[in-house]
């Protein structure tokens, strides 16, 4: 492990958003090498009108020489869960996506300071809740969200994904 690296914490505004969309893309080729990589998901390829908007945000960790280490999204919670229905509203609730930190940089609360930085975004945005999903396989992830404050509202028993759906209230 490295020492604890010098970093900084970003929003991203309008501008070129290439070097955060390459980093997300690494790490989702990483975490899940099951999904087709030579097309960019739909927020990604519609970067600005999902993320650059007064409600929505991304944030990135940089590293002293400009290399981007970590990453999180606020957006909207639009309702694409359909299991969920029932169980949570859409109401002012917000999702958290693709949150993610380079390996090299794990273990050094980033992620936390992530986590924070997002749910005061979202607070001061109007949100009331937060939703995530989260996945077993994902080394860490479950622990971490509910060390954040997030609490288990459904739990998929797909053989492939086993979807953990989490919600935190604000």
């Amino acid at each position: 492990m490295t020492k604890h690296p010098n970093y900084k914490m970003n929003k991203l505004l309008e501008g070129n958003y290439s070097s955060v969309i390459d980093f997300v893309m690494k790490m989702r080729k990483e975490l899940f090498p099951m999904l087709d990589h030579e097309m960019l998901p739909q927020d990604l390829l519609h970067f600005e009108n999902c993320y650059i908007q007064p409600d929505h945000a991304a944030f990135f960790t940089v590293v002293t020489e400009d290399r981007i280490i970590g990453s999180i999204g606020v957006i909207p919670y639009d309702g694409r869960f359909h299991q969920l229905s029932e169980t949570y509203p859409l109401t002012k609730a917000a999702e958290i996506v693709k949150c993610y930190i380079d390996p090299d940089y794990r273990r050094y609360g980033i992620g936390t300071e992530l986590s924070t930085i997002a749910t005061s975004f979202s607070r001061d945005a109007g949100y009331q809740s937060l939703y995530l999903h989260t996945h077993p396989f994902l080394p860490g992830a479950i622990p971490f969200w509910k060390s954040q404050g997030y609490k288990e509202i459904l739990a998929e028993d797909d053989p492939v994904w086993q979807t953990l759906h989490m919600v935190k209230t604000l």
